[in-house]
């Protein structure tokens, strides 16, 4: 191999290394969920993160307990009040203690929605966190 090839690899490795790369998963931050879901109704979670990386979800628990099935959530959009969910990151069963993997997601401003699917007949607390990059 050429020296000019040597040093063009060299000057790409250092190009890649120095635009941040992905995070590695075990440097991410938590950002709390907690509050409540009324029946029909969503929880929003405005979120950030300045490098991309690896995020996923985790409700911790949700009280009362529903009596027809899971919350749902997904990984949106913030539009004025609202989260509109992006394409392939939802929906997903918010199960308890069950952590949603929404992989590699580019650096940006985003919001999670926990929601009643229809699985509500009274509003319920809920607690989690989001970790990202």
């Amino acid at each position: 191999m050429g020296i000019r090839r040597i040093l063009a690899l060299c000057a790409f490795a250092a190009l890649l290394t120095s635009c941040g790369g992905v995070i590695d998963p075990s440097k991410n931050q938590n950002t709390p969920i907690s509050g409540q879901v009324a029946v029909g109704g969503a929880l929003i979670t405005p979120v950030s993160w300045s490098k991309q990386g690896e995020v996923e979800a985790t409700v911790t628990s949700v009280t009362p307990t529903p009596a027809n099935g899971p919350l749902g959530m997904y990984l949106g959009g913030q539009s004025g009040d609202n989260c509109l969910q992006i394409p392939g990151y939802g929906p997903f069963p918010a199960i308890v203690n069950r952590t949603v993997q929404f992989g590699v997601v580019q650096k940006g401003n985003y919001c999670l929605g926990v929601y009643d699917p229809g699985a509500l007949t009274v509003a319920v607390n809920v607690t989690g966190n989001i970790s990202h990059p």
